[in-house]
């Protein structure tokens, strides 16, 4: 009977051993992520806060350009035109924009070589307001900043990876904290405020993070799709698995063009990656601006769409609505005509959509604050705002825990299981998201190095 007790005592001591041990394993990896990617998750959360107010925020900035006096009628959308060009004689009219709204001046596009500017025009009296060049815009220095910390590709990789490693820590935080008894299922409910500050600290962290995971993940999840390596690989799937509903002949080689939408004009996600078809060259020369707004008014299009120009002969006229401009995903659209005779060339819209389209396209209005009013905006906001506490929660709770003259590292597992889950994990995480494969597999590598090196310097010492 004592021989018996005994086995089972060892057994749970090894059960208990390797509990422990997983639970190093996971702190460890939770550590490096949290501390590596603090920074840019930080500068994430800032800008995403400010960029769900971008279309209250950029009127008010510039009111001049942006409001109008309300007058009593409106001169023609050529006559607006003829003003701007009158105004930049040797530059490229490349879109018009009709806000639809009484008391806001006409926005219209203008390119002075290869910098694109926005000029606003007054539509009662065609008087030119003034210009805003597109990239030094505040809200497109936010974009800039939160999509790809104005490092261009390196930076893109960097949010991307960042964004990536979110997931991770999510998820091992989750693990971390789940409460496993009822004691611990109580400590999520409260934050301990007189246990001292590392308690306080970490119920803060923990408690912010546990509540929040579904929300990040969310958010996360759905900004993917804007990230350069993660966004390739999701248009590749989508072709190769034929997920969209674009019409055949965009794809059966009748069109012969070099040139996608997003090349042309801003439209919606899931018409991006679409050929531009080509006008067909005629005499009579290109339709006013007039004739086209009459057949986006028979069309039904949402009314504030934007007009891009057609570029050379074969160009056409692109007509497309979306982002806080559309009021709704549903009203999404995207329209080719031919610029001499307003033939309708493609017409895509959300009813054209696939279901995995029309997932993609709820995730961006969801992650960008849009899809169901001022609510979906403010539990933006208040994601936001969660992932910089619990960045700095994390960072204050290591400051504070850490030994002086000590890193305040989690302690590293004993073996070399350690460096084989590594290995298998990066490369799960290779096949799904590549750069987070390879980052895992360098921390681990340089970690292996390290406690290497420390065991040939121990070992002359033990001799």
């Amino acid at each position: 009977m004592e021989i018996n007790t005994q086995y089972h005592s060892v057994q749970t001591e090894q059960v208990s051993s390797k509990k422990t041990s997983l639970y190093q394993t996971i702190w460890r990896w939770h550590f490096y992520g949290g501390m590596i990617f603090a920074p840019i998750l930080i500068l994430l959360a800032i800008t995403g806060s400010i960029y769900l107010f971008r279309p209250y925020v950029e009127p008010m900035l510039d009111r001049d350009l942006y409001y109008v006096k309300e007058g009593s009628k409106e001169i023609t959308p050529s006559l607006q035109l003829k003003a701007v060009k009158d105004r930049y004689p040797n530059d490229a009219i490349t879109s018009f924009t009709d806000v639809k709204d009484l008391k806001r001046a006409t926005e219209v596009g203008i390119a002075k070589g290869d910098v694109s500017y926005t000029v606003f025009v007054n539509p009662y009296s065609g008087k030119v307001l003034g210009e805003l060049q597109n990239d030094k815009r505040f809200m497109e220095i936010i974009v800039k900043l939160h999509g790809e910390i104005m490092a261009g590709k390196l930076g893109d990789n960097l949010v991307e990876l960042s964004a990536s490693w979110v997931i991770i820590l999510l998820i091992t935080g989750y693990y971390l904290y789940f409460p496993r008894n009822k004691q611990s299922f109580l400590s999520i409910l409260r934050i301990r405020m007189r246990k001292g500050s590392r308690v306080f600290w970490r119920d803060l962290h923990a408690s912010t993070g546990f509540w929040m995971t579904i929300i990040l993940l969310l958010l996360v999840l759905t900004g993917l799709p804007w990230a350069s390596s993660f966004g390739e690989r999701l248009n590749t799937f989508v072709a190769k698995a034929k997920l969209s509903n674009a019409p055949e002949h965009l794809w059966d080689g009748t069109i012969q063009s070099n040139k996608i939408n997003k090349d042309v004009a801003k439209t919606p996600w899931a018409a991006e990656n679409m050929p531009v078809p080509k006008s067909v060259y005629s005499n009579n020369g290109m339709l006013p601006i007039e004739n086209v707004i009459k057949i986006a008014e028979i069309a039904n299009i949402y009314p504030g769409y934007t007009i891009t120009m057609p570029e050379g002969e074969k160009g056409v006229y692109l007509i497309s609505t979306y982002g806080w401009a559309a009021g709704s995903v549903k009203n999404y659209v995207t329209m080719d005509l031919d610029q001499y005779s307003g033939k309708i060339l493609l017409d895509y819209r959300w009813n054209d959509y696939s279901p995995f389209d029309k997932m993609i396209e709820t995730g961006i209005a969801l992650h960008e604050g849009r899809y169901f009013g001022v609510a979906n905006l403010v539990i933006a906001l208040i994601a936001c705002l969660s992932l910089i506490l619990i960045v700095f929660s994390g960072i204050t709770m290591w400051w504070k825990r850490r030994v002086k003259g000590k890193s305040g590292i989690p302690k590293a597992t004993e073996g070399n299981k350690f460096y084989l889950g590594v290995l298998l994990i990066s490369v799960v995480c290779g096949l799904l998201m590549p750069l987070v494969g390879i980052s895992i597999f360098v921390i681990g590598m340089i970690e292996f190095t390290v406690k290497f090196i420390k065991n040939k310097v121990r070992r002359p010492e033990l001799q």
